[in-house]
């Protein structure tokens, strides 16, 4: 039977911190059960303030293509607008796709998520991504192994809506200890499953949106094999 359970009481993370440990501290102080097999979500808007990736509008200059988008999508504020390119490294614009009021952005590691994974924070601020999510779920893997003894997986989490519904789902952006892939095959016919983002989005369950809910899930049950070695770039085309 698979369940999923979110670590209640998480400390309020507004600055640069040691998020590993913090993470390894209040499951120690929550006495929340974690073992062998378990998979840990964990929101990486959590992970961003933890990495002090907060940027500040105000010291934002749109460049002239930033304006001409804000042109058709006059509820983005154009100083968001060139953040969003910035994800991209990519300064032409090519790795942007607006459609009616959907902007989404092609990051450098071949991700493509909505707002390129550009948060609003409050007022004038706003988050991006974590810099090296794979690295990040490593890091927090290890450590709780080496703490608490249990090897886990850790899948780091975003928000991302689409083009053709409204709303968000979860999808993963950061994978340690589990391949993001599952093959299957049925009647002779191959199938390949994003088992990151169904697992991800099992944690938006209860993990819930923009900071109301609970920025770390913990998926018992399903079964997978532990690879210390995955990365997400696996699962992208």
């Amino acid at each position: 039977m698979i369940t999923i359970e979110q670590l209640s009481n998480f400390p309020k993370i507004t600055s640069k911190c040691d998020i590993s440990q913090i993470i390894v501290d209040t499951i120690k102080n929550e006495k929340f059960s974690i073992k062998d097999g378990d998979i840990l979500c964990i929101a990486s808007k959590l992970l961003s303030k933890a990495e002090g990736n907060f940027i500040n509008l105000n010291t934002i200059i749109p460049s002239n293509l930033a304006k001409n988008i804000h042109k058709k999508l006059p509820r983005k504020d154009p100083r968001l607008i060139q953040v969003i390119i910035d994800q991209t490294q990519d300064p032409t614009g090519k790795k942007l796709r607006i459609e009616n009021n959907f902007i989404g952005a092609f990051l450098p590691n071949g991700l493509f998520l909505t707002s390129g994974g550009v948060d609003k924070y409050k007022d004038d601020i706003v988050l991006s991504l974590p810099h090296n999510c794979d690295k990040i779920a490593r890091n927090i893997g290890v450590r709780i192994q080496q703490q608490l003894g249990a090897k886990v997986a850790i899948i780091i989490t975003d928000s991302d809506g689409r083009i053709d519904k409204v709303g968000a789902t979860q999808v993963a952006v950061g994978l340690y200890g589990i391949n993001g892939l599952r093959r299957t095959t049925f009647r002779k016919k191959n199938n390949v499953e994003t088992i990151c983002d169904m697992l991800a989005a099992a944690s938006g369950l209860i993990m819930g949106q923009r900071g109301s809910g609970f920025p770390l899930v913990k998926i018992s049950g399903y079964k997978y094999e532990f690879n210390a070695e995955t990365k997400l770039i696996d699962a992208i085309n």
